[in-house]
């Protein structure tokens, strides 16, 4: 039978990179953003959807009925300013996802929810693994927390947490970190404004994430109820500036504007990439940082 996957958020920068791993592995996709989504595949079905309309919602999925869905539309801010909204999508509209599936989608039905490091916080483990209590530091990862406690009230699906650490790619957001050095440098821009640069991240590159959600959603079996997507390797934003410097020849003047300073920083957010590597095995390999920034540096210079 072919695989209908269903993915929220379907235009942003992961989701586009899922759709194009399920087209990969033959799937069918039903495409869903706040703006439509046009992929040019005769296999990608693109609605426009509102995660806060339930008869939309019902609709669509009735319509469509996905053998399994990937949930990857969020606010995804550390730092956005309308908190009220950021629950209301994050959490609110969550539920109402679920809400449907479970009306809608046969008993045991894959979903594979977006979750993220942050609601470990600031954790005493060097390397986080699923297990480590939750400790968010900010507006949306407490939202995500609340996002998977509300999933444990839907035991008729066959729910999936993803927690990702820090994806990184061509076409990422600007607002994003690594995104706005990248382009600083290929701009060869004067002076870089940045904040906090000793803080460690693990970062991996988004095509790896993307094979590994859609794995999640595409397999018959998964024991895990919870996944980090993680390389156990730890960089910090001085490394990232020295690999940027060495790639592309060019230094600019570094300040630190106090205005980027975030309270509660997470100093360190590296996980434990024991239960990624024994899901993915052999067959999925994450680029070092230094090959993402030059892919990076290659996307931004075209």
């Amino acid at each position: 039978m072919m695989q209908r996957v269903l993915v929220t958020g379907a235009r942003g920068f992961v989701g586009r990179s899922i759709v194009k791993e399920l087209l990969k592995q033959n799937a069918e996709v039903l495409a869903l953003d706040r703006t439509k989504a046009d992929f040019n595949d005769a296999k990608v079905i693109c609605e426009q959807f509102d995660l806060l309309n339930n008869e939309e919602l019902f609709r669509i999925i009735d319509l469509y009925r996905p053998t399994s869905v990937i949930h990857l539309a969020a606010i995804a801010s550390p730092v956005y300013g309308n908190v009220a909204e950021l629950y209301n999508i994050n959490i609110h509209g969550s539920e109402n996802l679920l809400d449907v599936l479970a009306d809608v989608c046969p008993r045991g039905t894959r979903v594979v929810l977006t979750s993220t490091a942050g609601v470990y916080g600031n954790a005493s483990k060097e390397f986080i693994d699923e297990q480590t209590p939750y400790n968010p530091q900010n507006h949306y990862s407490f939202s995500k927390m609340v996002m998977e406690y509300i999933a444990k009230f839907y035991d008729s699906l066959d729910i999936k947490i993803i927690r990702p650490f820090n994806m990184i790619g061509g076409g990422q957001n600007e607002n994003f970190l690594v995104p706005k050095l990248v382009q600083a440098y290929v701009k060869k821009q004067d002076v870089l404004s940045v904040g906090n640069m000793q803080t460690y991240r693990d970062f991996t590159d988004v095509g790896f994430a993307a094979q590994i959600f859609c794995k999640a959603a595409l397999c018959k079996e998964m024991k895990e109820k919870v996944l980090n997507i993680c390389s156990g390797k730890g960089t910090c934003g001085n490394d990232i500036l020295n690999i940027l410097e060495q790639i592309t020849g060019y230094k600019p003047k570094i300040e630190v504007n106090p205005q980027f300073l975030r309270k509660n920083e997470i100093m360190r957010l590296v996980g434990d990439p024991a239960k990624c590597n024994g899901f993915i095995g052999n067959n999925i390999v994450s680029l070092s940082v230094r090959e993402i920034l030059e892919e990076m540096v290659r996307f931004y210079s075209d």
